[in-house]
């Protein structure tokens, strides 16, 4: 089932994080393409990488940016398929199988971890976080007349003959607004499905989350208001 499906892993100081994430994706997506991207990490997460078996490894010798990442890691894959998660164990690699089965319908698909909660408490993580999330969604939403809820989530799935991956170029956190805004641009159609959580229990996050909110909506308004890029071209 997973043949042809290409996860793409940021990295950047996640020693803690990467041996038990590398254990569990084999668990949940046996025959799986693992493209880890690391950015520039000072601690052992190269180490952890290298001596944890066959996985694809792309080094950053320098902070290139969590986009940068991403897009390298993508352009490095052949599957039909992209997955992109984060690496800090936040979100669980048993809900990919989830988002895989939802591309049969949509050519992307988002995990939400907001999605399904009505009546249940919403997922633990700081105020500010979930009030970003909130604004930035919010603002897609009407921007590109959406009813997406959690727009800035760490886990999501896309077929690759969706995105142009030449027309992406944010290299910040800013990129997954990117990716959204050209696949709406492209006629591609975005579903959720629901995605567990658990917050970092090691290590810290990499976003300075209110400087990031500005720059964030500052974006989209320029996504929306830019220029339109090509459609992506089959192989």
């Amino acid at each position: 089932m997973y043949e042809g499906t290409d996860i793409v892993i940021p990295t950047c100081n996640e020693e803690a994080t990467v041996p038990e994430l590398l254990r569990r994706l084999r668990e949940a997506c046996p025959g799986a393409r693992l493209i880890f991207v690391d950015n520039a990490s000072t601690d052992g997460t190269r180490e952890r990488l290298v001596g944890g078996g066959v996985v694809d490894i792309i080094l950053h010798e320098e902070n290139l940016g969590y986009g940068r990442s991403l897009l390298d890691g993508m352009r490095a894959g052949t599957g039909e398929n992209i997955i992109v998660i984060d690496a800090d164990l936040e979100y669980f690699p048993e809900d990919i199988p989830a988002l895989l089965a939802s591309l049969e319908r949509a050519e992307a698909s988002y995990g939400s971890r907001f999605l399904g909660r009505e009546g249940a408490a919403a997922p633990a993580m700081q105020w500010y976080r979930a009030l970003g999330n909130l604004v930035v969604t919010t603002l897609f939403n009407l921007l590109f007349r959406r009813k997406l809820t959690d727009l800035y989530t760490g886990i999501r799935a896309f077929r690759r003959d969706a995105l142009a991956l030449d027309a992406l170029e944010s290299p910040g956190f800013e990129f997954v607004l990117e990716i959204s805004v050209r696949l709406v641009q492209n006629g591609a159609a975005i579903v959720e499905v629901p995605a567990r959580y658990a917050p970092r229990s090691t290590g810290a996050s990499k976003m300075r989350h209110i400087p990031e909110l500005l720059r964030f909506t500052r974006r989209l308004l320029a996504l929306r208001f830019g220029a339109k890029p090509g459609r992506p071209t089959r192989a």
